[in-house]
């Protein structure tokens, strides 16, 4: 289905139509919204249908709706009422991920939404509550509020920040936004990690074998994934290592590599990846052995499910050549994957970290690794490009660097950070948590097209994103909300100028 087709079968802004599994929770307002985003297909590169959504929404409430030449939209509400501008900001798109046994369309089939207790999550995909969520909270704000706001919605912000870089200083006037892109209740973001994308490019040949071969065929599953700012400090096992791991071991066995695959996303840290590989008839129970000793060895608190199931494909591929295989073994193991440097100021958290997100055959029969580092430090991602380098190059491979996108730097003195902190405090009887985060908030990219602007980022607890187990708290998005609007208002009332 193209996109115009996605954006013709979108629901209306005004219908009140509310899915099932949101009826009769609070805020009415922001799970209207959400619902109907949850039928609207919002992967990276097809935000058409939010577009088309968020316009209907403006026009329906006579709301000024600027595009520019990305995508990206921006909102002015009540533009001539009295009181301080103020900026909500969120994304359109989402990380579609689903289940291997249960392969989703997500470019035509609605995100199924399900309630278990307290918890709105989806069944047997990724939920797009980063950044559904903040989206439905603008828009339920816009509904709500009297005073001047500005809404900028972006694209492509999983992905490469090609919408946040495509805002026009100047564009919007506001000169104090929230970011709605924050994943835990209680804590105010102020800082956040910038990023570089990385991708190995490693040749590969074939060749006819010469001695009998049984075909296996090798998949890694039953990890939990997730994201890989978020997540990365949690040890959570990556399924692309692991796979590298058992190709090594088929090879101890006398056997070849016949292809390996996996990962969804370079920002996703991978629960799952396959590999077809051949090994002697008599060598098979060996492997067998081998691979479930491996499985015991790295079973973790963190990742207790982890499986590897062996079948018998049919393979019809000629197999890699021994020095193609060696190399590909080699890089995977050795692309580090976790925390390369630990914070100074907490050793449990991320300074630099890196992600193996993905690992592909290309059509001309080359591999490619995928690769994501994070760091609020732009020095320490740049000389990552001369450590990956070396490791493609030794093994005969070729290194892309990707664009680096700029982390934020944290302002302590912020006037909106005071004034959160005094809301919080009303609201919830306790301080408010200060963080500075691993993951990346477009909020740097701002920082640098808009000096002065008073920014912060808050956001209901949201578990499990970037993953099949991604979901949000009822309650806690109905508390966030209550605070977001707590200090919107009291911004319409303070001086402009404040």
């Amino acid at each position: 289905m193209s996109e115009a087709k996605n954006a013709t079968a979108n629901p209306s802004p005004a219908s009140g139509t509310t899915d099932p599994a949101l009826a009769g929770i609070e805020p009415v307002s922001v799970w209207r919204h959400f619902g109907a985003l949850a039928r609207i297909p919002r992967k990276t590169g097809n935000e058409e249908g939010v577009r088309a959504y968020v316009k209907a929404f403006a026009e329906e409430r006579h709301i000024t709706c600027e595009e520019n030449e990305v995508g990206d939209l921006l909102l002015r509400a009540n533009p001539e009422a009295k009181g301080q501008i103020v900026g909500l900001q969120a994304h359109m798109d989402m990380v579609c991920v689903s289940k291997g046994d249960e392969p989703y369309d997500f470019a035509n089939e609605p995100i199924r939404l399900k309630r278990e207790g307290d918890f709105i999550c989806a069944d047997g995909t990724s939920l797009g509550a980063d950044n559904g969520i903040g989206v439905a909270y603008a828009l339920a704000l816009v509904e709500e509020e009297q005073g001047p706001i500005e809404v900028l919605l972006t694209v492509d912000e999983e992905e490469g920040f090609s919408g946040i870089e495509a805002v026009a200083p100047g564009w919007l006037r506001a000169k104090t936004l929230i970011n709605l892109d924050s994943e835990e209740e209680g804590y105010l973001t102020i800082a956040s990690a910038g990023a570089r994308d990385f991708q190995i490019r490693c040749p590969a040949e074939r060749h006819e074998l010469d001695v009998s071969v049984a075909p296996i065929g090798l998949k890694v599953d039953g990890l939990k994934g997730g994201h890989s700012g978020m997540e990365i400090h949690r040890g959570r096992t990556n399924a692309l290592k692991v796979v590298g791991k058992l190709l090594s071991i088929a090879k101890d066995c006398g056997g070849v590599v016949y292809g390996v695959g996996g990962g969804m996303a370079p920002n996703v840290i991978p629960s799952e990846a396959k590999a077809v590989v051949g090994v002697p008839p008599e060598r098979v129970a060996e492997l067998e052995k081998r691979s479930a000793e491996l499985v015991q060895a790295l079973i973790t608190e963190e990742d207790p499910t982890l499986r590897v199931d062996l079948s018998t494909p049919q393979e019809s591929r000629k197999p890699l050549t021994k020095e193609s295989s060696d190399r590909l073994v080699q890089l995977i193991d050795q692309v580090p994957s976790g925390i390369l440097v630990a914070s100074p100021r907490d050793p449990a958290q991320p300074f630099v970290s890196n992600n193996l997100g993905i690992v592909k055959e290309l059509p001309d029969g080359a591999f490619q690794l995928t690769l994501m580092s994070r760091s609020p430090a732009c020095e320490e991602l740049e000389g990552l490009a001369d450590r990956f380098g070396e490791i493609a190059k030794r093994n005969g491979g070729e290194l892309d660097a990707g664009k680096l996108v700029a982390g934020w730097a944290p302002d302590y003195d912020s006037p909106l950070l005071a004034r959160f902190r005094r809301k919080y405090k009303e609201q919830y009887g306790e301080d408010a948590k200060i963080l500075e985060i691993h993951a990346g908030l477009e909020c740097g990219a701002l920082q640098g097209k808009y000096p002065g602007m008073d920014l912060i980022s808050v956001g209901p607890d949201i578990t499990g994103a970037h993953s099949t187990e991604e979901k949000v708290s009822v309650d806690s998005t109905r508390r966030t909300y209550d605070l977001v609007r707590a200090v919107i208002k009291e911004l319409h009332e303070a001086a402009p100028t404040e």
